[in-house]
Formats: C-alpha cells, sequence, structure tokens
C-alpha cells in the first residue's frame, strides 16, 4: 500500500479525533454550558435550517441529554415507569434502555424525569424523582450497583423530588439526598460505598458545581434554603453558607462562581444576587428582582451572564449583565417565557420553552440574531445538547429530536 495515503489517512482520522466533541453530562462536559468552537457546526440556518436527523419518544419529563461514544441518553417516564433510554446518535436506534416503577408525579406540570444522565468512562450513573440511584455499564445498560436516597442516606425528597444530576469528580460521585446527617454524600464512584457526607440542608433541585477558590477544591450546592460551598480538601467542612429564602424552596438555576463571587437566581419574585464569599458570611454586592430564573440555566462567559429570564407567567428577554458591576450589558426578545442556553464558541444557542431555536452572537453590544426555527411542539424546560455536529432538544411531553447541524 501506498505510504503517503496511509499517511494520510491516519492525519485525517486523528483530525477526527482531535475535533470530535462529547457532551457526557448535564450542561456538557465542564457543567457551565459552554465548549469551545467546533468547526463540524454550521451558522447557515436562515437559508438552511437544522435538518432532523431522527425522532423518539422519550417520556414526560425534562431530562436533558448525555453523549458519549455514539450513544445519547437521557431519561422519561411512561405508565408509571421511568426509562433510561440509551440510542444510537447516528440514526436514534434504541441500543438498550433500563426501566423502573416510579410515579409520573405531575405536580402543577407534565410531570415525569427531572435529572440528566451522566457518564463517566464505561459507566452511567442516573437518579429519578423518588431517588433511585443506579450505576450502569455504558454499552450493556447492565446495573452495576443501586443506592436509594431515602433507604441508604435518609434523604429528604423536595415537592417536586430530586432532580439535581449526579457529579463526578475524581474516583468520587457527589448527589444530593437533603438528609440531616448528609445534606451532601460522596460515593466511591466504581462500588457506591460511602466515602463522606456532610451538611443537613434539605435538597433544591439544581445539581451541583465543582469551583476552586484560593486553590480550594470545592463544591457548590443551592439548597432549598440557600447556597453552600463545601470543602473537597477538607471533606465534612463548608467554606460558607449563604441563607436564600425562595417560595416552595424552588431553587432550580445552576449557580456561577467568579473571582471569589457566586452568581445565585431564583423565580417567585426572588429575582438574581451576585455574593462575595471571602467571609463565613457572605454579603451581597448587587440584585435585581425582575431578572429571575425559575428552572432555565444560565451562561457565564468571561465576566458576563447570560440568560433568558422569565416565568411566572411573565415574558422574560434574553439579557447579557456584567457580574461584576450588575450593569446591563443588551437585551433581545426571545419568542416563550423563557428559555435555556448552550454557547458554541462565541455561538448562543437558545431553546425556549416555546420550542423555538435561536441561534446568535454576543456581539459586545447587542445580540445579533441568525436565525430562529419553531421546532417543537408543546413545552421545553431540559437544556439543548450538542455533539459533533448534532444538536439534541426535547419537549417536556416526551418528543426528542435529534438535528443536523453539521457541514458535513
Amino acid at each position: 500500500m501506498n505510504f503517503k495515503f496511509i499517511v494520510s489517512i491516519s492525519a485525517l482520522l486523528a483530525s477526527q479525533v482531535a475535533i470530535a466533541t462529547d457532551w457526557p453530562r448535564f450542561l456538557g462536559p465542564n457543567g457551565n454550558g459552554i465548549v469551545k468552537n467546533d468547526p463540524q457546526l454550521r451558522l447557515d440556518w436562515k437559508t438552511n435550517p437544522p435538518k432532523t436527523a431522527w425522532t423518539y419518544q422519550a417520556g414526560k419529563g425534562c431530562s436533558s441529554f448525555a453523549i458519549s461514544n455514539g450513544k445519547v441518553l437521557t431519561l422519561g417516564n411512561q405508565d408509571g415507569q421511568d426509562t433510561l433510554w440509551c440510542l444510537d446518535t447516528l440514526n436514534g436506534d434504541l441500543i438498550w434502555k433500563h426501566s423502573y416503577d416510579e410515579p409520573l408525579a405531575a405536580k402543577y406540570y407534565t410531570g415525569g424525569s427531572s435529572s440528566t444522565p451522566t457518564i463517566d468512562g464505561k459507566h452511567v450513573y442516573s437518579v429519578s424523582k423518588s431517588g433511585k440511584l443506579f450505576c450502569l455499564d455504558l454499552d450493556s445498560g447492565n446495573v452495576l450497583w443501586q443506592k436509594d436516597y431515602v433507604k441508604d442516606f435518609n434523604g429528604r425528597k423536595g415537592g417536586w423530588g430530586w432532580a439535581a444530576s449526579p457529579v463526578v469528580s475524581d474516583d468520587l460521585l457527589f448527589i444530593d439526598p437533603g438528609a440531616k446527617d448528609g445534606a451532601l454524600v460522596a460515593l466511591d464512584k466504581k462500588t457506591g460505598d460511602l466515602k463522606w457526607k456532610a451538611g443537613n440542608d434539605e435538597p433544591g433541585y439544581a445539581t451541583p458545581i465543582l469551583y476552586e477558590h484560593e486553590g480550594r477544591k470545592s463544591l457548590a450546592l443551592f439548597h432549598k434554603k440557600g447556597l453552600v460551598g463545601y470543602s473537597l480538601k477538607r471533606p465534612g467542612d463548608t467554606n460558607f453558607r449563604f441563607s436564600w429564602r425562595t417560595s416552595y424552596g424552588a431553587n432550580a438555576s445552576n449557580p456561577h462562581y467568579h473571582n471569589g463571587t457566586f452568581y445565585i437566581s431564583s423565580g417567585y419574585g426572588s429575582g438574581y444576587a451576585v455574593i462575595d464569599i471571602a467571609s463565613d458570611e457572605p454579603e451581597i454586592i448587587h440584585r435585581d428582582r425582575k431578572l429571575i430564573l425559575k428552572v432555565q440555566t444560565s451562561l457565564k462567559i468571561g465576566n458576563r451572564i447570560i440568560a433568558h429570564y422569565g416565568g411566572d407567567g411573565k415574558p422574560g428577554d434574553l439579557v447579557a449583565m456584567n457580574i461584576e458591576t450588575g450593569d446591563i450589558l443588551w437585551e433581545a426578545k426571545m419568542p416563550g417565557d423563557l428559555g435555556n442556553l448552550i454557547a458554541i464558541g462565541d455561538n448562543l444557542i437558545n431553546l425556549a420553552d416555546s420550542g423555538h431555536i435561536i441561534l446568535g452572537k454576543d456581539t459586545g453590544n447587542q445580540f445579533q440574531e441568525i436565525s430562529r426555527h419553531k421546532i417543537l411542539s408543546g413545552t421545553s424546560w431540559a437544556p439543548p445538547a450538542y455533539a459533533n455536529g448534532r444538536l439534541y432538544i426535547r419537549n417536556n411531553q416526551g418528543e426528542a429530536i435529534c438535528l443536523n447541524v453539521s457541514t458535513e
């Protein structure tokens, strides 16, 4: 065989590996909804709208997607059962599924699964609204071990059940059963054995956030009644505690760490606040009760917070804010009441709860919209996910769609 041919094929394969991206957990590989620019992502949506590659009926819920090694996973509820679906990213064919009894629990919304699966290597971690935690083999779907938040950890379930996705750091799996003797629990990710636990707060609905402050590896949890920072260097110790009371304990939106401060936001008139965590009792730096994030996520890009604010029956806008000063940098009208954002390089993709997908860029002083398309019916609360030129979206009623947005 021609040597130059072999070299060229090797170079091509290497380049494909180099630009390939996975989205293995809630809000992507870094848990912040942001990945680097991907040359596979095409931007001519206005003249060439995203193409539907496949659709799947996944069951009711607002679980997002985890994507790795050609597999995409999501949760849904049908006929009194939760099902963790593992589908082929190329064609949506079923690879395996794992089902178990679970109530729909449709309390003021469609109900169904709330958390997003987490993929770590060959392991998948998934938790139900009633606190059933599973570790499964990614290739086969076989259950490797399982726990129960109530029976094993004395967990206290909130009004809408557990929604936080499990988070992996090094050899540990972090979960939030919200027990009096363990609001945060660290398990051996391979065996499920208890390593340590800390705190006594009841659970909120936001996924834990890993951060580093003054050289200390830490984890923040947005509990029912406030934000708490836990030390990972001194297991069991807390770095700070900030009280944040929201109606119904509905603290669900992802916090952001920025240079010794935290950004948090909730609905029901709470709005947002940026707090200084330099002391054990953090103080508010600035706050606005009108900018609410009820169930939606936000992005922190540099010193900017970008989010589709809204909820509580009030339509919102896409807003960029300076996290350090609270200055509003730009606002853009959006369809629906609220939405969930991700960023691929300098490209913003917003999935509004109306089922519209909006593509655009933050130019510094305005949002430059490229296109918007109505893709889904019903209500959409799950953040989109992206990997390798494909965008994954779903609605609360269970329709999951894979959109081909690749240049290839």
